[in-house]
């Protein structure tokens, strides 16, 4: 007979803005639809009247990413689908697997679904007579520290002894931001992976007061919340440069861990492949290079495309900053945030003190920590949020670049952000 697996919990962590349609047999009838599938951005128009209202609600601006305008889409395209069936994200679909019924934590639906409202933590009504949809075709919600026990079934597939704790979890930002921040609000948040984000602690949900709705707020746990907004042209953009150039990917761990070739010479790079998440920005620009001249290099051009991503996280903390929502020094997180050469940038963009969590994966932390508490296991809590301390390595603007990177951004803007009059 072979070993049963003893393990104290198992927590989730999912992306956001995955929906997915099922029975009520809890059978998939579709795929994930994720962030990157733009077919539903043309219904997004459909609640342009709308808009701000379901922002002050639900603190999700107008964008085709949240399941709000796919529900629309597939109404008017395959009403079929979503008629009587229900309709789920990542993590609800996971607990349908782990515990017979769909559930999603309270972060999860929020940066999710665009239908929950974040002062009142529950599907929003009126936002569900727009979406022609019923409270019982989603599926329930709860706080991320929520515990359940695993299926039997379960957990005969996956070996586990029965009666294993199933804890719901922080979406994956949020886990990152629950690990790094550790609930301080004077702390920013960026994560630069695939895509990227900026977000911060706040005590209150707060939108911003701009007709521009140019950040998100979203849902944590335990009476907070997070203010910030997230980028989709991050390193996928560096991914889509270094195929476009036929380079060797290693040439980034050279590049990136140390300081531009020359700032000066580094072209203005918009860098705008995928459609963005920051309402403001326009996209029509798409990813276009400016100032190359006959001394521009391939490690001018990375450089310029790394100073872009830089300077969208550059246009939330701005939003922020003129809403209020102020933080003292930055932690960073992310695939990207190996480069010490990148780093150094960010700190000198956004002029604050950035701290880098060496050797651990900040979402995991956030999910151990998170698991630990449910547990009961506060002395452990202490532990690891002792280790990660000394884990934190800190980097500080470099004064000599930030009159550089202040015109160039100033310029950036100029290309990117929406007239007044579009807004």
């Amino acid at each position: 007979m072979s070993r049963k697996y003893i393990i104290d919990a198992v927590i989730t962590s999912t992306y956001l803005f995955a929906t997915v349609i099922v029975n009520r047999k809890l059978e998939p009838l579709t795929n994930i639809i994720t962030w990157i599938d733009e077919r539903s951005d043309k219904y997004v128009n459909l609640v342009k009247n709308n808009a701000f209202e379901i922002y002050r609600r639900t603190g999700c601006p107008p964008l085709h990413i949240y399941t709000l305008p796919k529900i629309l889409w597939l109404k008017h395209e395959n009403p079929s689908l979503i008629n009587g069936n229900l309709i789920l994200d990542a993590k609800a679909l996971l607990s349908t697997w782990f515990l017979n019924y769909p559930i999603t934590d309270l972060s999860t639906a929020s940066g999710t679904y665009q239908m929950l409202n974040i002062s009142s933590l529950k599907w929003d009504s009126s936002i569900l007579e727009i979406a022609g949809i019923s409270e019982d075709q989603l599926p329930e919600l709860n706080e991320a520290y929520y515990i359940d026990y695993i299926s039997e079934k379960t957990s005969r597939e996956l070996n586990f002894r029965p009666g294993t704790p199933f804890i719901l979890g922080l979406y994956d930002g949020g886990s990152m931001i629950y690990g790094l921040s550790m609930g301080k609000y004077d702390v920013g948040v960026v994560n630069l992976g695939t895509s990227g984000m900026l977000r911060v602690v706040v005590d209150k949900p707060i939108v911003d007061h701009s007709p521009s709705m140019r950040f998100q707020t979203y849902y944590l746990t335990n009476r907070q919340w997070l203010s910030g907004s997230g980028i989709n042209n991050a390193g996928v953009i560096l991914e889509f440069l270094i195929k476009l150039l036929n380079l060797d990917f290693k040439i980034l761990d050279t590049l990136l861990n140390q300081d531009p070739p020359d700032p000066i010479k580094t072209p203005l790079v918009i860098p705008l492949l995928y459609k963005e998440r920051l309402p403001m920005v326009s996209t029509s620009t798409g990813f276009s290079i400016h100032r190359i001249k006959p001394e521009t290099t391939i490690d001018h051009i990375i450089w310029g495309t790394v100073e872009g991503i830089l300077m969208l996280i550059k246009l939330i903390e701005e939003a922020l900053l003129e809403n209020s929502i102020n933080f003292n020094f930055i932690l960073l997180g992310g695939g990207l945030a190996r480069y010490r050469g990148l780093i150094n940038s960010l700190a000198t963009l956004l002029n604050k003190r950035t701290g880098v969590l060496r050797s651990l994966e900040a979402s995991h932390l956030g999910c151990a920590l998170l698991a630990l508490s449910v547990l009961g296991e506060k002395k452990k809590v202490k532990d690891v949020v002792y280790k990660v301390q000394e884990l934190l390595d800190y980097v500080d603007p470099a004064l000599d670049l930030a009159d550089h990177y202040s015109k160039k951004y100033e310029e950036f803007k100029r290309h990117v952000v929406h007239s007044k009059e579009a807004c």
